[in-house]
């Protein structure tokens, strides 16, 4: 059998001679590095993303915690409010099936300022949490007040 001859432009080639159409090994090869490289990196983004995120619904239920407390300071009466500051309390909640205990530390001063039929003070709220080695908090702060008679 005779090995087909091209003709182009005047040079004539035959098939078992032209250079192999493809992809080498060595081309491949480059090509998967760069690939899981890129993969690598979208991870590590992904990843980033989800820690943002679960900090977001860490400090959304942090906030939720303060207003709790202060609404429950608000409601007490007046004469039982020293009771908040005696001791930190430690409220869990569940986050994407994990137990995250917050620290919430209540603090209380006179506030001055205000009309001689009321009694006032400012009630301090600070929520603590951890995530990844760092502590982080939420202060919130409300005045609680009780009319003279």
């Amino acid at each position: 059998m005779e090995t087909p001859v091209c003709q182009d432009k005047g040079r004539r080639f035959d098939a078992a001679s032209t250079a192999e159409k493809g992809f080498t090994l060595i081309e491949v090869m480059v090509t998967l590095v760069i690939l899981a490289f890129g993969m690598l990196a979208s991870i590590a983004g992904i990843m980033a993303g989800v820690d943002h995120s679960f900090m977001n619904e860490m400090r959304n239920e942090a906030v939720k915690i303060a207003q709790e407390q202060q609404e429950a300071a608000r409601n007490m009466p007046y004469n039982n409010l020293p009771q908040l500051t005696n001791a930190d309390q430690t409220v869990t909640r569940g986050l994407r099936k994990a137990q995250v205990p917050f620290t919430v530390t209540c603090t209380q001063t006179a506030a001055a300022g205000f009309f001689a039929n009321m009694a006032a003070c400012q009630v301090n709220f600070n929520v603590k949490w951890r995530f990844k080695d760092r502590t982080y908090n939420y202060q919130l702060q409300t005045i609680v007040r009780q009319n003279r008679q």
